[in-house]
């Protein structure tokens, strides 16, 4: 567990988005996650919502607020596009995501290099919570939940020579990456509203990217084993798999009843920054 005394040694990572919020403290000595809070809610219409839950739970722990070695923020949201880095010009940054969805007013935009993709995803996240993110902690870090997630399977798939699936899940979208023989074939995201439209997009993008073969769907996000997505999901995909850790960091015995898919991608932006 933390001790708030002891928090130059620990790097935190927060996602969080409509759907609730994760965040892991990872002791970095010992290159290892020691404690984690979950929150999962349906009910958010507002980023400070979720914000403000965060920061109680933080709160209680004496955390908030308090200097960390690193401190990483994962934005989650469905704002971002991915550019050719050969193609990308920093100046042209919220064109290129404007091209691609209607952006509120009010939101600040960023990039950052997917250099194993030879990329650069484009994000955004409101401004007042860019602001109120970085008065509580000094050189905090942004990311989007893309990144992490992109990189994270390709580190893993870079040297396999078959084919995978990828399905990331949030409560209202999901990400799914396709990779064939060590290289990204197809990425998009999803919305949904029920488990029978999770099923539709699913598997019609499934149907026309494979070509109907047989691959390993490998689930992660905010999905348990015993979800209604994935008792409907095993009806038509045989080889349903939930992503497993790596081992590039450690987790606390203490943790080890909390579900990995959960926080893969705070796990993942870990294991990619390390």
């Amino acid at each position: 567990m933390t001790d708030p005394s002891k928090t130059l040694y620990y790097n935190i990572t927060i996602q969080c988005s409509l759907d609730g919020f994760c965040f892991v403290i990872h002791h970095q000595e010992e290159n290892k996650i020691i404690d984690m809070k979950l929150y999962q809610t349906s009910e958010a219409t507002d980023e400070s919502v979720t914000m403000e839950a965060m920061e109680k739970a933080l709160f209680k722990k004496e955390l908030l607020g308090k200097p960390f070695l690193s401190v990483r923020f994962i934005v989650s949201n469905r704002y971002n596009t991915i550019v050719p880095a050969e193609l990308f010009e920093a100046s042209k940054q919220e064109a290129y995501l404007r091209f691609n969805h209607a952006l509120p007013q009010g939101y600040k935009v960023f990039h950052e290099p997917l250099d194993i993709l030879n990329a650069v995803n484009v994000f955004a996240l409101p401004e007042s919570q860019y602001e109120h993110l970085c008065n509580t902690w000094t050189g905090i870090k942004f990311t989007h939940q893309t990144t992490a997630f992109l990189n994270g399977i390709m580190r893993e798939e870079a040297y396999e020579s078959n084919t995978n699936a990828y399905v990331n899940v949030n409560s209202r979208s999901f990400d799914l990456a396709i990779v064939k023989d060590g290289k990204l074939d197809f990425f998009n995201n999803f919305k949904f509203n029920t488990k029978e439209d999770f099923v539709y997009f699913l598997m019609l993008t499934l149907k026309q990217q494979l070509e109907g073969r047989d691959v390993p769907v490998h689930f992660s996000g905010l999905i348990s084993n015993n979800s209604e997505i994935i008792r409907l999901c095993e009806r038509y995909i045989k080889r349903i798999r939930f992503v497993r850790p790596d081992g590039s960091v450690n987790v606390d015995l203490s943790l080890s009843s909390i579900p990995f898919q959960y926080y893969y991608i705070p796990y993942k932006n870990l294991s990619c920054e390390s």
